[in-house]
């Protein structure tokens, strides 16, 4: 499974707890630092099985276009401030099926 990652500039500790946090876990994960301006403008891959937003690091045209296109992609958000512990926390509740 591959999850994107949007907003930090450290995502090893997000990326380490999304691979364990699930049998099979998520193999790949793509990261949007946010600070580009073309990151407004990028597209979810079709692949993608998780967003994760750090709210606190992203401009809201960014977070506009990213929650805009995984509605459409029918892709589950996980919005969370840089807080490890809250994000895991989070994907506690969430469950998702192999890709």
């Amino acid at each position: 499974m591959k999850a994107l990652i949007v907003g930090a500039d450290h995502i090893e500790p997000i990326r380490r707890e999304l691979e364990m946090s699930f049998s099979g876990g998520f193999t790949r994960t793509e990261h949007w630092s946010g600070r580009k301006v073309g990151d407004e403008r990028r597209k979810i891959p079709s692949d993608t099985s998780l967003v994760v937003v750090i709210c606190d690091r992203v401009n809201h045209k960014l977070l506009r276009n990213v929650r805009e296109q995984a509605q459409r992609q029918d892709v589950p958000l996980l919005y969370a401030h840089h807080s490890l512990t809250e994000i895991r926390a989070k994907l506690s509740g969430m469950s998702f099926a192999s890709a």
